[in-house]
């Protein structure tokens, strides 16, 4: 049960989705609670509630929405019945993160939040609160403070690239386009040295929005990197981040009167995606394929 777990985050950090997926699926499978109950102070949290998590967030970026909104929230009930800290601010991280993953502001606000209150009351290690504080600030829009939170969460030897492209992209909203820029090709460049490819297709999609910011009349350098993430996406199987990128692209097209390629780039991201109400990009892209459709 252990190794499926384990083997399951690797998936993810690696950017096999699918193979993530399959490996938690097992993990809570496999889990019998007179059984495993105790193994949450021998690995760090509960196995079946941590699997839980992170499948739920694998099963967002697979395009499977609605259902990983229902895992995400059975993975909050056990980690608080398990009556450990360490997965209940476990469980509490990965699920600001997913908020995070659907930009929503809200979600990620409460679960920070409780993940602080959790790291306050049982004095967890210092990076946790430098995380806590990254998602906070993310949530209210500010770059200075998820720099201060990340700063602190490598001071510890913490090395993530995905917050990294997450600060990138809040400083060119802000205004801060070369500090977005610089800090996401660092990041980039990293990707090939460490192999974490978890966040890949969103690192492509933001470097061309970015690019777009900084010099609007450029749109082939930007169009070339929206591009890069619907190909890693596609790659990775991973739907939702194939979706959001390729509306981006559909956007840059349109823009140019390129209607044909506008339909085909956003046909091929939607068709297949479970019908939700819990993805505005979904709905965003439908309502322009059916104003270009014949």
């Amino acid at each position: 049960m252990i190794a499926y777990r384990v083997s399951g985050c690797n998936c993810l950090q690696f950017g096999d989705f699918a193979g993530a997926h399959q490996h938690f699926q097992k993990t809570i499978e496999l889990y019998d609670q007179a059984r495993h109950a105790n193994l949450a102070n021998r690995f760090g949290q509960d196995p079946r509630a941590s699997a839980e998590i992170l499948d739920a967030l694998t099963l967002w970026v697979l395009g499977r929405v609605d259902e990983s909104l229902r895992v995400a929230a059975r993975a909050l009930a056990d980690a608080e019945s398990a009556g450990h800290a360490p997965t209940m601010g476990h469980a509490l991280a990965y699920a600001a993160f997913l908020g995070l993953f659907r930009r929503n502001p809200e979600a990620v606000a409460t679960h920070s939040q409780a993940l602080a209150d959790t790291v306050s009351r049982y004095d967890f290690p210092t990076y946790w609160a430098g995380i806590a504080v990254f998602l906070q600030s993310w949530a209210k829009s500010r770059p200075a403070e998820m720099r201060r939170g990340l700063a602190v969460y490598r001071e510890h030897g913490r090395i993530w690239l995905l917050p990294e492209a997450v600060l990138a992209e809040a400083e060119a909203r802000a205004g801060e386009t070369d500090a977005g820029l610089w800090r996401l090709d660092s990041a980039l460049a990293a990707l090939e040295r460490t192999e974490e490819r978890l966040y890949e297709a969103e690192m492509h999609r933001i470097r061309g929005e970015i690019l777009l910011q900084r010099d609007p009349a450029n749109t082939a350098a930007a169009a070339q990197s929206l591009q890069a993430a619907v190909a890693v996406a596609q790659s990775q199987k991973a739907r939702s981040f194939e979706l959001r990128a390729a509306l981006s692209l559909a956007k840059l097209y349109r823009a140019a009167n390129r209607d044909a390629d506008t339909l085909a780039v956003l046909a091929s991201a939607v068709e297949g995606i479970p019908p939700t109400q819990q993805f505005p990009e979904l709905t965003e892209a439908q309502t322009l394929l059916s104003a270009l459709s014949p």
